[in-house]
């Protein structure tokens, strides 16, 4: 059955804000692609006291969950207050090999009347000293245990996954055979790079502390989507501010909209 759009759109971003590395060289750019390009639902990962509260400063509009721990120093989502309204919120524990590190989400109920579970996760880096040490791929685990959260969570309703996945292939796979589809694929596209950002306000070699080699341009920032939504656009967003960089990741915005089946649309 062909399923019709309904009148309630809404744009998404998700962030790495890059914890505070460097920030005072480059919060005055964050603040302006805030203000430039303020979405309706904001997921953020490597989040600290300082960077929430840039964030709820530029966004006057919008709430958010009001946790501590994780919700302070991981991820937070935020809603404009005028679309959506809470009604729940947790955070579950799927393995991810950080302090307080979790699947956050906020069940929101849209203007419309409908209802969408938001969430976000930042899975472990490749470099954890676990991984090192015997090589074993840990966001495999993570994206099934994140899928099996949110068919618990939202079932076949609205679900928006956002994600820092840390890696360009397997825990997609998981995610893509759980049902959820990426807001490129799901226009007939690639993603463009979401990660390093090109030019940057870190000095120092382009290497890491494990590697002299640079970090490759990839995508590793996401917007999964399950249930019924329909993706519109999808762009990862080049933003310089004074010619600075908000991250070191670039932000991914994409639009939706619910749908609804032809019976609801008549007249």
């Amino acid at each position: 059955m062909t399923l019709a759009l309904s009148n309630f759109s809404f744009v998404t971003m998700t962030y790495n804000l890059w914890a505070d590395f460097h920030l005072e060289q480059r919060q005055d750019a964050l603040t302006a692609l805030f203000t430039t390009r303020p979405p309706d639902l904001l997921a953020v990962q490597e989040l600290r006291p300082s960077t929430r509260k840039l964030v709820d400063d530029v966004l006057p509009g919008h709430e958010r969950v009001d946790g501590g721990a994780g919700w302070e120093t991981q991820s937070n989502l935020w809603w404009r207050r005028d679309l959506f309204t809470a009604v729940e919120h947790g955070a579950e524990d799927v393995g991810i090999l950080s302090p307080d590190a979790r699947l956050f989400w906020v069940r929101l109920r849209p203007a419309d009347g409908s209802e969408l579970v938001f969430s976000t996760a930042h899975l472990t880096w490749p470099g954890h000293p676990d991984e090192r040490t015997d090589h074993r791929n840990r966001r495999v685990t993570q994206a099934r245990a994140i899928a099996e959260a949110l068919e618990r969570l939202a079932g076949d309703g609205a679900c928006l996954f956002t994600v820092d996945i840390n890696d360009i292939g397997p825990p997609q796979w998981e995610l893509g055979n759980a049902g959820f589809l990426d807001s490129f694929t799901a226009l007939g596209r690639h993603s463009p790079v979401t990660h390093p950002v090109v030019p940057t306000v870190a000095t120092g070699p382009i290497g890491t502390r494990l590697s002299p080699l640079a970090s490759p341009p990839k995508a590793i920032d996401w917007i999964f989507a399950r249930g019924p939504l329909a993706a519109r656009t999808s762009e990862v967003v080049d933003f310089f501010h004074d010619g600075r960089a908000p991250s070191d990741h670039y932000p991914v915005v994409a639009t939706y909209t619910f749908t609804r089946p032809p019976s609801d649309t008549a007249s």
